[in-house]
């Protein structure tokens, strides 16, 4: 795509492949990743996260010693409000010997604007990447519900080499039906692979993968249309079944939650799509409950997130 000077440790030679993942919030990103890093583990990657929030959720359930993680947060990797941020953890990477960066974008992420982003990388970085696309995570429960509310899921679609319609297992044939043929409409060449828990063929995928060239676009997302984030933290222990009850009720409040909560029964990481909610066992210590709330929505999600609170927990102490 473009020349790559000799940067140290680099092979002059050989590009650094990228790819991008996308996919809305609690669509399986992080899921797959995880996949990925067990699949490649016999390659040097790097992978560069973006959080949509102030805080970190993401970047402790992957956390491991053995790739190179850089983490953004407060935004979306394609919003202008952390895109500088986003260019130079790119072009960090360029200065390492790697083989694979992933790039797991948040997920309101606009990836219209990707080829003006690796231009930049390029000229402030002297190096560029092989780009080879993007891979795209549909969530085959809510997505038909999502598309019509949030404009960057369109483009995600349009923009990827590869789309996977994941929590197959939670939907009906029917309804797969209907979201693939949407998807067909929107990108025609698109690879298609239906599934759950992103249990798909990754090493055949990624090294199949090629760009799709789209001309570049404005991006959709600014400060005024990005999702409303609350961080809720407490030292408090709280009691697993008010907590279990208060998350049942501010869910439908929200598009997605996800943290770690320290209750009588024990540290447990918090996962909430839509209406869909689990509590799952985790097993590292951690120094107070923080978990994120995002919605379209914010002053809603905080006025039922102060209500829900009092319901449950009365005057425990927090802040948001």
């Amino acid at each position: 795509m473009f020349p790559t000077n000799d940067l140290p440790g680099r092979n002059p030679q050989k590009n650094m492949k990228l790819i991008l993942l996308t996919g809305f919030l609690g669509s399986g990103k992080t899921t797959l990743l995880k996949r990925l890093l067990k699949e490649f583990e016999d390659t040097k990657i790097g992978v560069l996260m973006n959080e949509f929030g102030e805080t970190s959720i993401d970047g402790q359930l992957i956390q491991t010693e053995e790739f190179d993680l850089i983490e953004l947060t407060n935004g979306s990797i394609f919003c202008a409000c952390l895109k500088e941020n986003f260019i130079k953890g790119m072009a960090e990477f360029l200065t390492r010997d790697l083989e694979i960066v992933f790039v797991e974008s948040s997920g309101v992420a606009d990836p219209s604007n990707m080829g003006v982003v690796l231009e930049t990388v390029t000229k402030i970085s002297g190096a560029s990447y092989d780009y080879a696309g993007s891979l795209c995570i549909v969530d085959g429960l809510y997505f038909l519900k999502q598309f019509d509310v949030i404009p960057a899921l369109e483009k995600q679609i349009a923009y990827a080499s590869t789309v996977i319609i994941n929590k197959a297992d939670l939907q009906t044939p029917a309804v797969l039906m209907e979201i693939k043929e949407k998807i067909r409409k929107i990108n025609v060449d698109v690879s298609i692979y239906q599934t759950s828990f992103c249990n798909v063929p990754i090493r055949e995928m990624v090294l199949g993968m090629n760009e799709k060239q789209i001309v570049a676009q404005p991006s959709t997302n600014t400060w005024e249309s990005r999702p409303k984030t609350k961080i809720l933290k407490t030292e408090a222990i709280l009691d697993f079944e008010k907590f279990s009850g208060f998350l049942q009720e501010i869910k439908y409040s929200t598009h997605r939650i996800k943290g770690f909560v320290r209750t009588t029964q024990g540290v447990f990481e918090v996962s909430c799509v839509n209406d869909f909610a689990v509590m799952n066992p985790w097993n590292r210590p951690i120094d107070e409950t923080e978990v994120v709330f995002i919605s379209s929505v914010g002053i809603k999600m905080t006025s039922d997130l102060l209500k829900f609170w009092k319901m449950f927990f009365g005057e425990t102490a927090f802040k948001i």
